[in-house]
Order: C-alpha cells, then structure tokens, then sequence
C-alpha cells in the first residue's frame, strides 16, 4: 500500500519529519539549513552585542543603575514602582502575539541590556557578587548549549565527573578526608545550606523521612545558629518543618562571632528541657560584617554533644580556601566539621548561580537521607550496560570515587530535586582556564582593597583634622564600625547638619578619629540618627547612579538593648577596584550629602 499522501516525508539529511520539523521563518527573518547553522548565526551576533554591552558598561562615567536615568525623566509622583509596572506593559502580551518577532529581537535585546544593573562596572559594590570572568561567561554558554541534566550519568556523563573532581578539589583545600568526601552544586547557598539541614535531620531522626513532623516523633529537633547568620537556615529550618521556635539563636561576640560558650550553655539547655539539638550552623564570612565564627571552638561543642556541624561559608569560603596566609590566615579544623557550603559565584567571578556543598562523609549520607532509588530513573541493576563501559553507572564499588559518591555516578538521588543544571563545568572552565594562583590573586587583592577603604576613610578624617578647622570638612565626618573581618567594609558618614550643637558635633567628630572599639556593641558613641541619615544618603546615591552601594543594620544583642544604627556596607569581590573607585564612593556620598544639605529632604 502506498502511504506516501498519509505519512510524513523523510529528510535525507537527518531522518526527521517535516511535520516535526519548525519553519525556520518562525525564528529569524533568514532562513537558515539546520539548526547548528542557525545557532552559529545568533551566537555570532550574541557575541557582538554582549561585548558591546559590557564596553559600554566599563565606559568611564557609566551608571551602575542605567533605569535611573528613565526614573529621573518621569514626573515627581512616578515613583520605582510604577515605572516597574510600565516596563512590566512594555515587555508583556507575550500570548497574545501569534507570531515570533524574528531577528527584531536583537533590538528588544539591547532594551534589556540597557535597563541591567551594571554588574561589570568597578563601582558595583552592591551585594555578594559582581561581574563574571569572560570566560566565566563562554562556561555559561557551553552549559546551555549541553542542554545536560545532572541527575543520572548518562544524562550528563562529563558534567556529573566535572562536579565530582571540583568537589574533591574542594573538599581537599577545606582539609576534608580525600577518602570520603564529595560534594554536590546547587542554585545557591540557601539550597546547599537547605540539603545539609534536610540530610542532618533525616540522619538523626529516621522517622521523619517515614513518617513526617506529624507522625508521632517523641523527639524535638532543635537548629543552634548565630544572630549573624544568613536567613536560609531559618528558611530551611521552615522547609523541613522544624519551626522558627526551634532555632535557637546564639550571640555574637563583640566582632560578630558566634560565641561558642553560649553555644554549649545553649545546647545543654535546649537538652535539659526537652529538645534534641542535632545541627548546629557556622559562619565564615557572615553577611553583613565577614566575620568569621571560631570553628576550632565550635567543633569541639559539637563533637561533645553529637552535633552535625555545617559551615556556611558562602562568601568567605573562597577567602579561606585561595588566599595566601599572609593576607588571610583562618583555619577550617581538618575533619571535625560534616558539611560546608562554597559560591564560586561569590569572589571567583563565576557566573550566578554556582554553590557546592561538601560533605565529609560522602554522598552515601545524602542519598540514605534524603533519596527514594526511583527505579525509572536510577537503574542500579545494570552494571556494566551503560554505553560507556570504563566509567558506568555504578563505576568501581572498591574506588574512592565510589565511597565519595555514595557508590554510583548517579547523584540525583542525593538532592530533593530532579532536573539538575551542570553547574560544575562553568566552574571547571574558569579555573582550568586561569589556574588555582588566579583565585588566589583575586581574593588577595579583595582583601587587600577592603583593607585599603577602611584606611581611605580613615585618612579622610586626619586630613579635615590636620587643617585644624572644622570649616575644612563642612559635610560630616567618617566612621568606622569596626576594622574589617574580611572583605566588607561598614562604616557611616556622619553629616554635620544632624547635629544643632557645634560642640556636639565636634565631640562625636572627635570620637571618630580615633579606631574602631573591639566590641561594636559595646561603644557608646553611636547616635540612632545616624541610621536615618544612611538610609537617606543611600536613597540619593541611587539616583545620581554613578555608584552601587548598600546599607545594613545589626539587631541589638539582647532584647531590650540598643542596636547598631544602619551603616554602608561595601562587600569588595571585584578584583579590580581601584583607589579611584573608592575615592569615587566616597565623593558620591558626600556629594549626596551635599545635594542634602542644598534643599532635599530631611536627614532623619
């Protein structure tokens, strides 16, 4: 029987169908003869307009917030808002177009570049991460392009073997034991942070992986973590139904430090009244000072007590690990600690979003904790079927790779998800392509330019007192919280006009020559008002755009007691800021103090 009018005709080229073949007049206004073809075109044109993007972005005078410049175009009621909702019409209606725009859409494409946050600029000093490496970028690329999914071996052979080596890498730098430990990627810290809680938990109380949070447990799983830690593990502590009320948070010393007496004082109270502590989270490189808790302390807390010790070191793990002793000398205790978290993301200029966690004990402990061996995925009984025979599935029972990985290549079932991106080949590509030393000079020099900001405001002040006249420095004066942890710098600039007093002023003015006190919270210079006035000096440095900073603030150690008033905090990650920059931060918020102190608003 002839089929030929029924059935779909074949290509020659590559056996598909034409019916499941895409016109491809619906892509581009060229046609193109195959999909690799059309790919080396976008690509190509890609390639143009992103380094345009980011020539343009490391142009001298270039806004770091270029949508500020539409805002400041937009009437005096049109606030951040509304003019979202505006850009929110103009890219919206995507359904209601039946047809592609075609290669129109390289015009839409620039509006988006135009509108970014300028990551690329040496005055983004906003947040945790600044602009990738170049290559950083092709490793992003090539990720896409895969297309992989790092759940099972063959669904991404070299990106499940990459995430193995730079795990191990990894593990091996932060003093894990070669034998046993791997590590996994995750879309962030807060996930890498979320798994170690999850695999903790399901470690210690079995019966809630069975049977739930309701399911009858005698016992109260209890989370310890200092009042300086990030949010996700009271986020993590929501997700796996621990509770809010069973975080237990544990003061800081003076220099935001998990004190680890309080820690073991807390945690032997927690027992005594009917808790089950199991997890404790520390710190290294907190948020918002980069302080450092004291591992060695810790540890031996948690080894006395039968505590699963996790260490988020999101931001300050790549200071720990790279920098040279001289510039950064921390100790990760060798072995006493069960899990760590590392971005590569943050401090290594690997494109968003890269996080390993590592584990000291393999992924045997994530995957009895948290995995469930879906047969239609995890085919553990084809040994030896897979299409690449020196390196299958199952791999070598007997190898360390096999006690690090839990015994098979196919690491999915160690996550709560499914679908896994193939993080580790982007940051496989950066550090073959620069080498370790690189990392080492990139964290280097972060520590180095924190060091040298908190000087600069320092020498601004001896400057206006040197001149003997407080007419000589009208706007205000700098102050230090604290000398830097590690690559953040927080500090306030205090203008004159908060104060009526000229003695006042000059005695608070007097207070900040002098160094930063141990103890933050112990000095008693701080006046609350200060807070009002970064907050708004902040507010008008985001619209004169030609810096990004931020601002925080510290809760008061104790209920009752006064908190640290908000402060700029500068987290130094790009490499290459330069003692202009940093001139140019502070000219920016003396110059919005300025702008202030001519007609604005109020301080306060």
């Amino acid at each position: 029987m002839d089929n030929s009018n029924t059935s779909p005709q074949q290509s020659p080229n590559n056996g598909h169908t034409e019916e499941a073949t895409i016109s491809s007049s619906t892509r581009s206004t060229a046609p193109v003869s195959s999909e690799s073809e059309e790919l080396r075109r976008l690509l190509g044109k890609a390639a143009n307009v992103l380094a345009e993007h980011v020539a343009r972005c490391q142009a001298p005078g270039a806004r770091i917030v270029p949508s500020a410049a539409e805002k400041e175009e937009e009437e005096e009621e049109e606030k951040s808002g509304v003019w979202a909702e505006r850009l929110a019409t103009e890219f919206g209606q995507l359904a209601a177009a039946t047809e592609g725009v075609g290669d129109e859409i390289w015009s839409e494409i620039k509006r988006i570049c135009a509108l970014a946050t300028n990551t690329w600029s040496e005055g983004f000093l906003y947040k945790l991460y600044a602009a990738p490496t170049a290559i950083g970028v092709v490793g992003e690329a090539l990720t896409a392009a895969l297309n992989n999914n790092a759940h099972v071996f063959n669904g991404s052979p070299v990106g499940v073997v990459l995430e193995a080596v730079v795990a191990s890498e990894l593990a091996a730098l932060a003093g894990f034991p070669a034998e046993t430990a791997g590590g996994l990627t995750f879309p962030g810290g807060s996930y890498s942070n979320m798994h170690a809680l999850m695999a903790a938990r399901n470690q210690r109380f079995p019966e809630i992986k069975t049977y739930g949070m309701a399911g009858g447990s005698a016992r109260r799983p209890v989370v310890f973590t200092s009042q300086h830690a990030h949010y996700s593990l009271e986020k993590a502590a929501i997700a796996a139904g621990i509770g809010l009320a069973n975080v237990v948070s544990v003061p800081v010393d003076g220099r935001g430090r998990m004190d680890a007496a309080a820690l073991r004082r807390l945690v032997e109270e927690s027992a005594a009244t009917g808790g089950t502590p199991f997890f404790v989270n520390a710190t290294a490189g907190t948020t918002v000072l980069g302080a450092f808790d004291p591992l060695p302390e810790i540890a031996r807390v948690c080894e006395d007590h039968g505590l699963w010790l996790h260490v988020d070191a999101s931001w300050g793990g790549p200071l720990a690990l790279f920098a040279d002793r001289s510039v950064f000398d921390y100790t990760i205790p060798h072995g006493r600690i069960n899990s760590l978290t590392i971005n590569p993301h943050k401090l290594l200029g690997v494109p968003l979003q890269c996080s390993v966690l590592l584990v000291r004990d393999g992924l045997r402990v994530m995957k009895e904790a948290l995995g469930l061996g879906a047969s239609y995925l995890f085919h553990d009984d084809c040994d030896g079927v897979s299409w690449d025979s020196d390196l299958n599935s199952n791999g070598n029972a007997g190898s360390a790779w096999a006690r690090r990985l839990g015994g098979s290549w196919d690491v999915g079932d160690a996550t709560m998800g499914c679908g896994r991106k193939p993080d580790a080949i982007k940051l496989w590509i950066v550090w073959r392509y620069y080498g370790t030393r690189y990392f080492t000079t990139r964290v280097n020099r972060a520590r180095t330019a924190a060091l040298g900001f908190a000087q600069m405001l320092l020498d601004r002040n001896r400057a206006a007192d040197a001149a003997s006249s407080i007419s000589s420095s009208p706007l205000g004066f700098w102050r230090l919280l604290t000398a830097p942890a590690s690559t953040c710098v927080c500090f306030w600039f205090v203008p004159r006009a908060l104060y009526d007093s000229s003695a006042e002023f000059e005695e608070m003015r007097r207070l900040a020559m002098c160094a930063p006190d141990a103890d933050i919270f112990g000095q008693r210079c701080y006046d609350q008002r200060w807070g009002g006035a970064t907050k708004t000096l902040f507010a008008r440095m985001g619209v004169l755009s030609k810096v990004l900073v931020d601002y925080a603030q510290l809760d008061p150690p104790a209920p009752g007691a006064a908190g640290v008033p908000a402060f700029f905090r500068l987290p130094f990650n790009n490499p290459n800021v330069s003692a202009e920059t940093m001139a140019s931060v502070l000219d920016c918020i003396e110059a919005a103090a300025a702008g202030l102190l001519a007609g604005g608003p109020d301080l306060y």
